[in-house]
């Protein structure tokens, strides 16, 4: 006998992600869980008392879609900074005016963001300099970031916040651009994002991240996400609460949150204690999240990474491993290698972007049983920079999708949001299409179908924060987050799937978003 839905929605195209049985003309829900898919259009399923049973007029339900890998802190305040980037900013001349018109709303003294500026896309063809932001204003510090975010530049008045000067001994990881054997810093800082953000430039207030987090609730539920791996380094208790707080008044998206080896045990800890079982159901610890810079040299150390990941291994905690060159890649390997032979464990680590990597590193990705979360709109967001500036040789090493999943090894997807567009239909469509920006084409043969591509975002997804029991699919005893569409996603043109229309998202089982 089936067991009576407080919803019901028939006349649909259900893609339900799940290959044993890929199809549906429906879903019956029941206290936020799915729990039965209908065969046909005329498949009857008894209702509640105040069971809803509504006509999805012939469009396409997903499940809901779980960004790998984004910034939810950084997605807000980049929504908040001054846009510095293409195509609506062209030249360094445009950069000062807006700055410029930004300084005279504020009262001197107050800091400027700005973020997003790229110098392949300026007319100029180079990062701007403290000198050129010095035009805009110089009773204001301003921080100007590069659109990786690895990039920063400040005007005079910043740099002298910062203590940064001729005579300033660079902290460890972070390279001040100099004038020659002078000393005299350009304004131009290689690292040192997070360095900045904690010790100089004003955190926004509460009241303003509130805000900027309302605001970013509907931009995701807007686009299908229902769920977000936050990849963050630098989460802190301070970020833990602050999430914990928008989720008590209105944040509906569950997160999977990340932090460094210093941090995790800390958040885990009062997240143990502070989390009710209804909190835990929206809000996990996810990995420990390592970020490897090469700024010349690798940091953390391949010694120190060893450290690490034998401490993760010890906890018995995954590792999440920004990668983004072939060193980085191998010191990685041989790092959960190490920790592997300290502490035998069964952990699925993770690589993180996987930028640039050679195919002879792939079957030992596969050995070591690694998962990888690549993001497919940075070819669309940055592959007409990486066309000119990657040695054409190495092409073929950029953002691997189809090798992977030959390989055997899991794949799967993440905006890098603040990093490139937040959309998940755009990385979808660049999964199957490998089109940069401007139309040009990556690497063809590491195209993916378009349910490979829409797995990324569901089904593997799902896997890499070990959802794969509750999220990901539509399949009976799974939270019911889904998202009806229209197009249909496999069978639609790829421009139609480019800009994918969202018409509603539901959140266990609830309607959260509607055009």
């Amino acid at each position: 006998m089936q067991q009576p839905a407080d919803l019901v929605i028939e006349n649909i195209i259900v893609i339900t992600m799940d290959s044993t049985r890929p199809e549906a003309k429906g879903i019956a829900v029941f206290d936020g869980k799915i729990i039965g898919l209908l065969e046909n259009d005329h498949t009857p399923w008894p209702l509640t008392p105040n069971g809803q049973r509504l006509d999805g007029k012939g469009m396409t339900l997903l499940p809901g879609l779980i960004d790998a890998h984004c910034h939810l802190r950084a997605q807000i305040g980049y929504n908040q900074a001054v846009r510095c980037g293409f195509p609506d900013v062209n030249s360094i001349d445009e950069i000062i005016l807006l700055l410029r018109n930004q300084a005279n709303k504020l009262e001197n003294g107050t800091w400027i963001k700005a973020n997003g500026y790229d110098p392949f896309y300026l007319k100029e063809q180079r990062h701007p300099t403290r000198w050129d932001l010095d035009c805009a204003t110089e009773q204001h510090p301003i921080r100007l970031r590069h659109i990786t975010r690895h990039v920063s530049v400040l005007n005079s008045k910043a740099l002298s916040i910062a203590g940064i000067g001729p005579d300033s001994i660079d902290p460890p990881g972070i390279t001040v651009e100099r004038i020659g054997n002078s000393g005299i810093p350009t304004g131009i800082i290689y690292g040192g994002d997070a360095w900045l953000s904690q010790h100089f430039v004003t955190s926004a207030s509460s009241e303003q991240l509130r805000k900027g987090a309302q605001k970013l609730h509907w931009q995701l539920i807007s686009k299908g996400i229902t769920s977000v791996h936050d990849a963050t380094p630098t989460n802190t208790l301070t970020d833990l609460q602050f999430w914990i707080d928008c989720i008590k008044e209105f944040w509906s998206i569950s997160i999977s949150l990340m932090s460094n080896i210093q941090n995790h045990h800390i958040l885990k800890e009062h997240y143990s204690k502070e989390t009710t079982n209804e909190m835990i159901t929206k809000l996990e610890m996810g990995p420990i999240k390592v970020v490897i810079e090469n700024i010349p040299d690798l940091l953390p150390s391949p010694n120190e990474l060893k450290m690490i990941a034998v401490e993760a291994a010890k906890r018995k905690i995954p590792l999440a491993i920004h990668v983004v060159t072939p060193e980085m890649v191998w010191a990685a390997l041989d790092a959960i290698q190490y920790a592997k032979e300290v502490h035998p464990n069964d952990l699925v680590n993770r690589l993180e972007h996987l930028s640039l990597c050679p195919e002879g590193l792939l079957s030992d990705i596969e050995a070591l049983n690694l998962l990888v979360v690549t993001n497919p709109s940075l070819i669309y967001d940055h592959g007409d920079r990486y066309l000119k500036n990657v040695d054409p040789t190495e092409h073929s090493w950029l953002y691997r999708m189809k090798s992977i999943q030959d390989y055997g090894i899991i794949l799967a997807a993440g905006s890098d949001a603040p990093v490139a567009t937040v959309d998940p239909w755009i990385s979808i469509a660049t999964a199957c299409s490998r089109k940069t920006k401007s139309g040009q084409t990556l690497s063809l043969g590491e195209k993916l179908t378009r349910w490979d591509a829409i797995a990324l975002y569901t089904t593997k997804a799902a896997l890499a924060a070990g959802w794969e029991t509750k999220r990901g699919m539509i399949r009976p005893n799974f939270h019911a987050d889904f998202l009806l569409v229209n197009h249909h996603p496999l069978t639609c043109s790829l421009d139609n799937l480019y800009k994918m229309q969202v018409q509603q998202t539901w959140i266990d089982g609830q309607l959260v978003y509607e055009k």
